[in-house]
């Protein structure tokens, strides 16, 4: 329980403020606590509340805090019990930032990079999103005339709904065809007598909307009948019509013929689609301005000596850690040992090939012969003494002594052990 609050307590503090959470150096005390000889009323917002070493947290800096988090999460503050909770997160933020400054966090290269991408990315997308937001909406002039130029898309194909009565014979549907144009005749008792379409049945023979294709939900699609029923017409009763279903009585409840959309249904569709197309121009036009500001001068022969360079064996051994089948694993880890035979990851690719040989696809013979050319490739390996065991051991139910070999975001090896725990 105590694991779970702590970790709901850090999860909190991260809504509250990521920044606050990475930041590079402590704050300095404010004049107010450094002095600590003037009197402070309890409601200044500069009244301190906790001091937590050389750093405060006051009235006002809760406050902010408060004003930071989104509108969702802000009415869970407003209470006494909200504000104390608020305040004794802010405490726990303030501890482990201290802390892990003391502690040189903050000095860390990979936390440098960290901050730097993100300051990199806050700048990039404010500065662009400053200069996109003055690229101005397509008019109603422009939208129109796409409309008029573009109508063919905007056409509708005529549509018909229909309702049927389903049933085994010709001589059927004649008697169900009389029985539904007779004066008083009740068409949703026909179908639930007559019709053999138990999807239908229930609904008064519903087949829904469909083109001149055809395509009914219940019958499936059925062409001809389609066209025959948007020959009846709107409100007509009509039949018998046979189908690879059987014989069928019709209700047509409605017909619409070819059409095109007004422009007011399809202006915001226009409206969006314009945007989108004027957006992507707007931002190349303006990308293309600032390089030459900058004087943005590529080396062709250089870049192509790049684009064309081999790639690394760690990030060959990444890419096998992601591929997705065993057969595509197998394949990775192999390449990486064949094109960088003594590369620092090599002995664990060709571990791995042998441990999902074994332990995914139990083709023992192919996973003790990848076992041995590790140990005969690299017999120095940290992992011979785990291969030589798994080549005793990877056909009976017994447990290794090490777990599966991974490389972390910083390409350091992940912990692994041999037989007995020994490296």
């Amino acid at each position: 329980m105590r694991g779970a609050r702590l970790f709901g307590s850090i999860l909190v503090l991260m809504v509250m403020g990521s920044a606050s959470l990475m930041a590079a150096t402590p704050k300095k005390s404010t004049p107010n606590a450094a002095r600590g000889a003037r009197s402070v009323s309890p409601e200044d917002s500069n009244a301190v509340l906790v001091k937590v070493g050389d750093e405060v947290i006051t009235r006002r800096s809760v406050s902010e805090r408060l004003a930071e988090l989104p509108e969702q999460y802000r009415a869970n503050y407003s209470t006494p019990e909200g504000r104390q909770q608020l305040l004794e997160r802010m405490v726990e933020e303030k501890v482990w930032l201290l802390d892990a400054a003391r502690n040189g966090v903050p000095k860390r290269e990979a936390i440098q990079r960290q901050l730097e991408q993100q300051r990199r990315d806050l700048l990039v997308r404010t500065w662009v999103n400053e200069l996109m937001a003055q690229n101005p909406a397509p008019s109603d002039s422009e939208a129109t005339a796409y409309y008029n130029d573009h109508s063919e898309e905007f056409k509708t194909p005529a549509s018909v709904t229909v309702r049927h009565i389903q049933l085994k014979s010709q001589a059927d549907a004649k008697k169900v065809l009389a029985l539904a144009v007779a004066k008083g005749a009740d068409w949703e008792k026909l179908v639930k007598t007559w019709t053999t379409d138990t999807l239908t049945k229930t609904n008064g023979g519903s087949l829904g909307t469909a083109t001149r294709e055809g395509a009914f939900s219940s019958i499936g699609t059925q062409p001809a009948f389609a066209e025959s029923a948007m020959a009846l017409g709107t409100g007509k009763i009509g039949g018998p019509l046979k189908t690879d279903r059987g014989w069928h009585v019709i209700k047509v409840d409605d017909v619409r013929p070819d059409g095109v959309r007004s422009f007011d249904q399809v202006r915001s569709f226009i409206v969006r689609q314009l945007s989108q197309a004027r957006t992507n121009t707007y931002y190349q036009d303006i990308l293309s301005k600032a390089k030459g500001r900058l004087g943005v001068k590529p080396d062709s022969a250089v870049i192509k000596s790049f684009y064309s360079s081999k790639k690394s064996a760690r990030d060959l051994f990444q890419e096998a850690q992601q591929a997705g089948s065993p057969e595509q694993r197998i394949a990775a880890y192999q390449l990486v040992v064949d094109s960088y035979p003594d590369a620092d990851v090599s002995p664990q690719a060709q571990f791995m090939v042998g441990f999902i040989h074994s332990e995914e696809l139990k083709q023992y013979e192919k996973a003790e012969a990848a076992f041995k050319t590790l140990l005969k490739r690299y017999p120095k390996s940290e992992l011979a003494a785990s291969a030589q065991w798994m080549v005793e051991h990877m056909r009976t139910e017994e447990a290794p002594g090490f777990q599966q070999l991974g490389i972390d975001s910083t390409g350091a090896k992940s912990a692994s052990k041999g037989p007995g725990g020994k490296p």
